[in-house]
Parts: structure tokens; sequence; C-alpha cells
């Protein structure tokens, strides 16, 4: 009879655990929609973009002398292949086209040099301004969660299909546009 009121016991309480258990509350976030809303995210982009503009602009220079370099070698190479041509002439012609080659090799080495460099400027920014202010919307996330009793939160383009009533990005914004 202990047995059987032990087992009955055991029972119960094993039954009221599972009975217990929450269902898991899940919402999703547009993660584009709430960095492209977040105004201190968007003016560090344009921070980001504004020192990396002149960087570029000058990279736009130094491609368009290269342009010129080689349609000025074309031309010249024409006249080195021209058999009309005289001989010296050719031959002075060929010995431009050799400095041009060397010309075009060394510009190009300074744009891909000069794109490197660029690219670190726009890596540091990204590292020092956006990382942050993508960090702290993680923790917006977080915030709205605990707010609303949510357990799971994902990004919504990842998700088939999610009802409206599960989105949170509007909320996630107005926290963070509410700390600035």
């Amino acid at each position: 009879m202990k047995k059987i009121t032990t087992l009955i016991l055991a029972s119960l309480v094993v039954a009221t655990g599972l009975f217990a258990q929450k269902t898991p509350v899940v919402g999703v976030v547009d993660v584009q929609r709430v960095l492209a809303d977040y105004s201190a995210f968007q003016a560090a982009v344009e921070k980001v973009k504004g020192s990396v503009a002149p960087v570029e602009e000058e990279m736009k220079k130094m491609q368009a002398n290269i342009e010129a370099i080689v349609s000025e070698g074309r031309t010249i190479e024409t006249k080195a292949k021209n058999p009309a041509a005289s001989a010296e002439a050719r031959a002075e012609a060929q010995g431009q086209v050799n400095e041009l080659q060397q010309k075009l090799q060394q510009a190009q080495g300074e744009l891909q040099q000069f794109r490197q460099q660029a690219q670190q400027l726009a890596q540091k920014g990204q590292q020092e301004e956006l990382a942050p202010l993508q960090a702290k919307a993680v923790e917006a996330v977080k915030t709205v969660s605990e707010d609303k009793g949510i357990d799971l939160v994902v990004p919504k383009n990842t998700v088939i299909y999610s009802s409206d009533a599960l989105e949170i990005s509007d909320a996630v914004i107005a926290v963070l546009n509410a700390g600035n």
C-alpha cells in the first residue's frame, strides 16, 4: 500500500510539472528596418561614408589616370605597328609603349594600395562607429523582449511567415530613439 501511495504521489508530481511548463513566447524583429529607423545608427553610417568619400574620389581620379594611360598606349601602339611608318618611327613608338606600360603598372599598383587603405578605413569606421550601435540595438531587442515576456526573438527575414502580432520592431525602434 505504501508503494502504491508513493507511486501515485510521484506520478502527480511529474504530471503537475509537465502541465506547469510555460509555452515559449516568440517575437520577430525586422533588423534592416530597425537599423534604418535608428537615428544614431544612420548618423554613424553617414559619418563613415563621409570619411570614406574623399578616398573614393581620389580612387576615381587614379582610375581615370589609368584609363588615360591605356588610351594613350593604344594610340602609340598603333603607330608602333604601322607598316607604313619608318623603322625609326616604329622603334621610337615601341619605346614609348614600353614607358607607358611601366607607368601603367606603377599606377595600377598605387591604385591597389589605395584601395586596400580605403577598405581598412571603412572597416575601422564600421568597428568604431557602427558596431557599438548594433550592440545597442541588440540590447534594445532584449529590453523589449523582457518587457513583453518574449522568450525568443528571430530576425524577420529568416522566417517564412509570422503574424503581425509577433512583430516588435516598432517597440525596439522607439527604445533606441528614446535613448538618444
